[in-house]
């Protein structure tokens, strides 16, 4: 998303709500998990980006607030209600997605956590958040991590992260993983990842939206100390996938639509699909 992810974070890229409001992205995914009853909420940043972060719940000065509508305004309280909730830990290196989600450690305090990507949109297919969905399932497996799974076509699946499984429910809404692969082939994912129920030439891949159990950072922590990397970076993919060998991991098929706006055209799809423009 260069060159315009060098001035503006993208998590803070503008979306246009089905409403018809110009929201950021980190607001849609806010709204997202305290619908789903999240109280906590925990922003991983760069230490230089505190400032940043900072206004952007702060409350507005008098003399932008003079000129803004009245909805403008209340969309702008809402946020400052979220900045209540938020709290912020650093990634002081840039050592991949696993070490991130390693710096909440100590904020997560034993508990297991909703962990939630930045650079997705989510939309339920009901009235449940896909967030919320995901913690209704996970309620009836509280022993094991769980994330959000959704059918993806063959010529896609080397985007995302990839599973197959056991199927735990007569819904086939719940399944044990048995495999789990980071952007596999096409032709890997045929002859390796299929699932009944599936549609043909689909398969189902990481949504974005987990449940992970305080398991997850004793293995990370084995990975940073033995530094245990992968394209030199520390892995969540690589954690999980000891769950996985554990039989300690589950995937919940997510009634829902996933926009993705980490390519320009995607963003481009995804705002337009989102927002009904098309």
């Amino acid at each position: 998303m260069y060159p315009a992810a060098k001035m503006i974070k993208k998590e803070l890229f503008p979306i246009i709500t089905p409403d018809g409001i110009c929201q950021c992205l980190l607001q849609r995914i806010l709204e997202e998990i305290i619908d789903a009853g999240i109280q906590e909420i925990l922003l991983i940043i760069k230490p230089s980006d505190l400032p940043l972060f900072q206004k952007f719940f702060a409350p507005l000065s008098a003399e932008i607030a003079s000129h803004l509508s009245e909805q403008s305004l209340n969309e702008c309280k809402k946020l400052e209600k979220m900045g209540e909730r938020v709290h912020f830990v650093f990634q002081t290196e840039q050592l991949g997605f696993g070490h991130a989600i390693y710096t909440a450690k100590d904020w997560c305090n034993k508990e297991p956590f909703l962990l939630v990507l930045s650079d997705h949109i989510y939309k339920s297919n009901n009235s449940l958040s896909c967030a919320k969905q995901l913690i209704n399932s996970w309620q009836e497996y509280p022993d094991s991590s769980m994330a959000s799974f959704y059918p993806v076509s063959k010529d896609n699946v080397k985007h995302y992260g990839t599973a197959s499984g056991d199927w735990l429910d007569s819904k086939k809404s719940v399944f044990r993983l048995n495999q789990f692969v980071e952007k596999p082939t096409p032709e890997f994912a045929a002859e390796n990842l299929r699932m009944d129920s599936v549609p043909k030439n689909h398969f189902l891949c990481v949504y974005g939206q987990y449940i992970l159990s305080a398991e997850i950072f004793a293995i990370l922590q084995k990975q940073i100390k033995q530094n245990q990397k992968i394209h030199g970076e520390f892995q969540l993919t690589t954690a999980m996938n000891e769950l996985v060998q554990k039989n300690k991991f589950l995937g919940y098929c997510v009634k829902g639509q996933h926009y993705d706006i980490g390519q320009p055209l995607n963003y481009l799809k995804s705002i337009a699909q989102f927002g009904q423009i098309v």
